[in-house]
């Protein structure tokens, strides 16, 4: 069985660990660049190495018996190319959103890409507009294979939504700009009124935890707003079954960072749960607006409020959305078809496919 050395930002169960641990017909070294970033020790096993470790990437690839490299984000695959000159092996580099953009990103960091493009094999962009974001920048489009993130479909069970009674609204997402949390909050207090039974909860932890608990006292929320911080994901799963309107305000944010397609949406699909969402990065590849779900424009409080309004007034519409959505996820977003793609690229760089 050949073996895939993977090289990733963090080991947590958020960071894609099945496109790195459940690839059929593969097995696989999990790299991460040092102790450090090994976040959740649960997935600690014999198979987790660490890149500050090594010491000739020739030696290692040897011992270890590696077929093919794999770096899970741009600045990922600039750090594998050394392994790819003395080794000779082919190198899959997969885009997932921030690496196809120049937000806080170091110097000569689009250099390095292009570099990457021209001496990576396969680039595995998450979405079409990325792909579309790398053709620009001087990736060859032969080069490209638009890999979707799955869904775990035998964890996500589909329940027509309830048309009556509670009103929760939920997102999910690392508190951050691009995810839009603040509007979302800011359109929520707009709509409050019409909706008093209306509840807000964000589950996520980052940088702008404390703005964002601050605009909640600022924008008077009270009880209706719940901020949740690190959950673990069975634990969102639970939330996300018990939510009335699943929402993701995602936005360009000022220093260029986007999206891919929130993995959020595609689970909240999952399960049965109406979603409200905008036009930004991939997100209309997931969901056509009024089939799949409701999309407004991003980076506005009102758009998001006349959403919300929509979506809490036209219940009656919400199974329509939500059957076609799981149909949506069940045909492009399936894990597993998702992982035997995976494998089908990873042998056409191996054995001509």
């Amino acid at each position: 069985m050949p073996k895939a050395l993977h090289l990733n930002l963090r080991v947590d169960p958020t960071q894609y660990i099945s496109q790195i641990r459940e690839v059929p017909e593969y097995d696989y070294i999990h790299l991460v660049r040092q102790p450090k970033y090994m976040t959740d020790l649960t997935l600690l096993n014999e198979k987790v190495h660490y890149l500050n470790e090594i010491f000739s990437p020739k030696d290692y690839v040897k011992k270890n018996n590696i077929s093919l490299l794999h770096a899970h984000h741009g600045q990922l695959g600039i750090l594998l190319l050394p392994f790819k000159h003395v080794t000779n092996l082919p190198l899959v580099t997969s885009i997932r959103g921030r690496d196809a953009t120049l937000a806080n990103q170091p110097v000569g960091y689009l250099e390095n890409m292009k570099l990457l493009f021209n001496q990576g094999d396969l680039f595995f962009p998450v979405c079409q507009y990325l792909a579309d974001r790398i053709i620009a920048w001087g990736c060859p489009p032969e080069k490209i294979r638009v890999l979707y993130g799955g869904v775990d479909l035998s964890k996500y069970h589909y329940r027509a939504p309830s048309l009556e009674g509670s009103q929760n609204i939920l997102s999910v997402g690392r508190l951050v700009e691009k995810k839009g949390h603040h509007i979302l909050m800011k359109a929520f207090q707009k709509i409050r009124d019409k909706f008093p039974k209306a509840t807000l909860t964000i589950i996520g932890g980052g940088e702008l935890q404390d703005e964002l608990t601050s605009l909640a006292k600022q924008l008077n929320l009270g009880d209706s707003f719940r901020l949740l911080n690190h959950l673990h994901k069975d634990k969102v799963r639970e939330y996300m079954s018990n939510a009335d309107l699943f929402c993701a305000a995602s936005l360009e944010a000022a220093n260029g960072d986007v999206e891919g397609i929130p993995n959020t949406l595609k689970e909240a699909m999952a399960l049965g749960v109406p979603v409200l969402s905008t036009y930004h990065a991939g997100i209309p590849e997931l969901i056509t607006h009024n089939q799949e779900g409701f999309l407004v424009k991003e980076n506005n409080v009102d758009e998001i409020a006349t959403g919300l309004e929509f979506m809490l007034t036209n219940r009656h519409l919400w199974e329509t959305y939500t059957t076609s959505a799981r149909k949506k996820v069940e045909t492009l977003f399936d894990s597993k078809q998702q992982l035997l793609l995976q494998a089908k690229y990873y042998d056409e760089l191996l054995i001509g496919g």
